[in-house]
């Protein structure tokens, strides 16, 4: 543990205190601090959060946090309250303590190894010929912008940097560089609103390339000009990516950012939960997939067959019209009774949501307009097949209908691992 001075909620009153890291989180004891003695908190009541302010007493590090909670209290001779964070802001500069909290983020940079394998980093040129090679470190590189101007987001600047450093008696030269871009808002945001603009940028970068990588270092920048570095569990340590990079999108990088930050705001919780496969989350029963993907096809054609017809279409309807859409996919024998298979798809839906992943003797009803027309006995298998073809048509879904992009549909099946 390290010695510290706590500041809570306002800058006025001072406590002794210590402070440590996890994995992943940052943990403060406040010592003589008597406010909100209950340690409990009854079930179902929302989290307290506290403003934190944390200075180390050795080596000159700030912290702050809006979003401490309290995990523990302790009464007797040594008194302290005990509280944790997975998200704060770090500085190194006293002067820069008392802007913590303020509400006047301006500018978030953020670095995602994805970057450096989509476009060729601007402070590095190498040239060759016959006879050599040049690498020529541009100090001050032009950076590539991106003008949104919609839900707050002024513009993106694409840049990168790089570094050289001569090794052993400048026998060896090293040449490291990274991409990195920094979004300019329109309006100054509050520190808890960062996580929802990083995490909006990752979704975009790993929905062109999909390679699954949250950025891993970001830094925001105040109206006032000050600099604090943040740190949160989401923000992965990689520098590097060694993944294959997959483009089943066919269009330039800086274009699909465009188009997706234009026509999408992953910030709400309706794009959120429209577009949710394109984010980190990851279902893991074949239950779970099958209605996670289900609801976000229904979700889609709800929308789209509302605009066509002038009435929201019933659930079968939803579904029956994604089927008609990708038959090709869903005719992949010979056998398959495209109009049964609907109903069983639509019935076993009904029955993981109404009443749950459990089915008597494995069987479901398959069911039309509430009448019952047989059982089904369910093969993993076929399940297996419909969670894949489901996927592949969440994106595609994604790719052609929503962005009208044009997209490499071997490539795309490929980096889903939809036909392994």
């Amino acid at each position: 543990m390290n010695r510290c001075s706590v500041y809570v909620s306002n800058m006025e009153s001072k406590y002794e205190g210590q402070y440590d890291f996890g994995e992943g989180y940052l943990e403060v004891m406040i010592f003589d601090y008597y406010e909100d003695i209950d340690e409990y908190m009854p079930i179902g009541s929302e989290v307290a959060y506290k403003n934190i302010y944390i200075e180390d007493l050795l080596n000159r590090r700030f912290m702050f946090s809006s979003r401490f909670h309290k995990v523990g209290a302790k009464w007797g001779l040594t008194q302290y309250q005990k509280y944790k964070t997975d998200f704060y802001l770090s500085t190194k500069k006293e002067n820069d303590f008392e802007a913590f909290a303020n509400n006047n983020i301006k500018e978030v940079i953020l670095y995602n190894s994805a970057l450096n394998k989509l476009y060729s980093n601007p402070s590095i040129d190498i040239s060759k010929n016959e006879n050599e090679i040049v690498y020529r470190q541009i100090l001050n590189p032009n950076k590539k912008t991106i003008e949104i101007n919609k839900n707050n987001i002024d513009c993106l600047e694409f840049g990168g940097r790089s570094n050289s450093i001569l090794n052993n008696d400048n026998l060896n030269v090293s040449i490291e560089w990274e991409n990195n871009v920094k979004i300019k808002l329109n309006q100054p945001i509050k520190c808890e609103e960062i996580l929802k603009y990083i995490n909006e940028f990752d979704v975009i970068i790993n929905s062109y390339c999909l390679l699954g990588l949250h950025s891993y270092t970001t830094y925001i920048i105040t109206t006032d000009n000050k600099c604090f570095d943040v740190k949160h569990k989401l923000l992965c340590k990689d520098k590097y990516c060694e993944k294959v990079l997959y483009q089943p999108v066919k269009m330039n990088f800086f274009e699909y950012v465009e188009k997706m930050y234009k026509i999408l705001d992953y910030r709400t919780t309706a794009n959120r939960n429209k577009y949710i496969p394109i984010g980190f989350i990851s279902p893991t029963t074949l239950e779970d997939q099958f209605v996670f993907y289900f609801r976000c096809i229904d979700l889609y054609m709800g929308e789209y067959l509302e605009k066509e017809t002038g009435k929201y279409p019933s659930n079968y309807d939803r579904l029956s019209t994604f089927v008609d859409e990708n038959i090709d996919l869903f005719s992949y024998d010979d056998k398959v009774n495209i109009e049964n298979l609907k109903k069983e798809l639509n019935s076993l839906r009904n029955q993981y949501v109404h009443e749950g992943y459990y089915l008597c003797d494995n069987k479901f009803a398959v069911t039309e307009k509430k009448e019952k027309l047989y059982y089904k006995e369910l093969d993993y298998g076929w399940l297996l097949k419909m969670v894949k073809i489901f996927k592949y048509g969440v994106y595609k879904i994604l790719y052609t209908k929503i962005l009208t992009c044009e997209i490499d549909e071997a490539e795309l099946k490929n980096v889903l691992k939809c036909w392994v």
